[in-house]
């Protein structure tokens, strides 16, 4: 169970290095099992075209690719242990799987091709759209499009409980996997995700297989979570008349960017997730057009280091340690406007939802800090916000909390 929510929600990359002793709790997390969707999804893989007319703006083509019966998904469930009771009830449509291509921008603004897939419950009535944003992937193959394991079966269990299920790969997966992920880069993950909306409500104009209607929902994990929020935003702040928002979840998401660097730069001793924080800044610095050096950012040995291997390199663990006093200084004492710009463009906190949001945090957070969701809280709570709850759970990690944020979801998304 553990892995497979891991995998849909989030990957963060957890690697030992000559510098660092066996992290602690790891072999805990291995064991941890956490009750909800531990499957072994059995469904046959179908494909066949669909032909779409007319010419889409966004929409660019679908394929079928697989389907599940209701006996396949109860199956499935009655195969695993400790499942909450009466799940099997919310079961109550056969779902098929699409691989959706459509046209977004990328960091450029240049239009691209992206993909994702749309998990569509096999009812003729109309039904909710929701807006599933996944969680960090360690490779391409575990991008929705491909749909090739038992990673999105969450999603399957949401379409069979009623929902039509927009699933996103982001840029740098799927169809576009040429390109470098903008990782947890705000406008991108937001724009993808819109514009399949986008495709999918044109594939609907289309097809007469599904038929979603004016009920849209939107929820994410973790670096899903902050891709929530940046398209909560957007939506919101350029696109009230286009989409009309039911109401959202967001779980664990960096969304204090500018308080997560100070926060890392300040942090003495070891930091497991490390390499996941320096995504980011490798992120930052290619998509704002900084360019900097590795030596700029880090100490030797460790810079001569990255810049060979990348930032997934086995390398210094400490940020004491890693990053340059200059760097250091620079973001502490606010003098490198470059970056602090950049943090600052993709801060997802500071504003003022308009509609429902439930964020869901876990107060032992070691990979996403808990200040991300309180200090949302009470800067949304500050500018007016009336409908923005937090779920603490105590003691929660980044792992075990994820079981809370999906039944919450489930429960919270049915209340409308």
């Amino acid at each position: 169970m553990s892995s497979l929510l891991a995998r849909m929600f989030e990957e963060p990359v957890l690697l030992k290095h000559p510098y660092s002793p066996d992290l602690p709790g790891t072999g805990k997390f291995r064991r941890l099992v956490l009750p909800v969707l531990l499957v072994l999804v059995i469904a046959a893989c179908e494909r066949e075209s669909v032909e779409l007319v007319p010419e889409h703006e966004y929409l660019v083509d679908t394929e079928l690719i697989r389907r599940f019966s209701n006996d396949d998904i109860l199956r499935t469930l009655g195969e695993t242990d400790g499942l909450p009771p009466g799940l099997a009830a919310f079961v109550n449509y056969s779902v098929s799987v699409y691989k959706i291509t459509y046209r977004t921008l990328d960091t450029n603004k240049e239009i691209v091709l992206a993909s994702g897939a749309l998990v569509v419950p096999d009812e003729s009535v109309h039904l909710p759209l929701m807006s599933f944003q996944h969680g960090t992937l360690q490779s391409d193959e575990h991008a929705p499009s491909y749909f090739s394991s038992d990673t999105y079966f969450p999603a399957v269990l949401y379409a069979s409980a009623g929902y039509i299920i927009s699933l996103p790969d982001y840029l740098g997966y799927g169809i576009s996997n040429h390109l470098e992920h903008p990782y947890e880069h705000g406008y991108s993950l937001a724009t993808a995700s819109r514009d399949m909306l986008r495709a999918v409500r044109e594939f609907d104009e289309s097809n007469m297989d599904f038929n979603a209607n004016s009920n849209l929902f939107l929820t994410g994990y973790s670096q899903g979570g902050y891709a929530t929020m940046a398209l909560l935003k957007l939506l919101e702040e350029e696109h009230l008349g286009e989409f009309s928002i039911t109401a959202s979840t967001a779980g664990a998401g960096a969304y204090n960017k500018s308080e997560f660097a100070r926060y890392i730069l300040a942090w003495e001793g070891e930091l497991p997730y490390l390499n996941n924080f320096l995504w980011v800044l490798e992120t930052y610095d290619r998509v704002y057009g900084l360019n900097r050096d590795a030596g700029y950012y880090f100490n030797e040995p460790y810079a001569s280091v990255i810049a060979s291997e990348g930032v997934f390199a086995n390398t210094q663990l400490d940020p004491q340690k890693l990053f340059s006093d200059s760097f250091n200084e620079g973001i502490l004492n606010e003098t490198d406007t470059g970056f602090i710009n950049a943090l600052s463009d993709n801060d997802n906190y500071n504003w003022k939802p308009l509609s429902p949001l439930k964020l869901y945090h876990g107060t032992a957070d070691n990979y996403v800090f808990y200040f991300n969701s309180q200090t949302a809280l009470e800067a949304m709570n500050d500018l007016g916000a009336l409908q923005v709850e937090l779920v603490t759970v105590v003691q929660g990690d980044h792992y075990t909390t994820i079981y809370d944020y999906f039944m919450g979801t489930f429960l919270f998304f049915n209340e409308f």
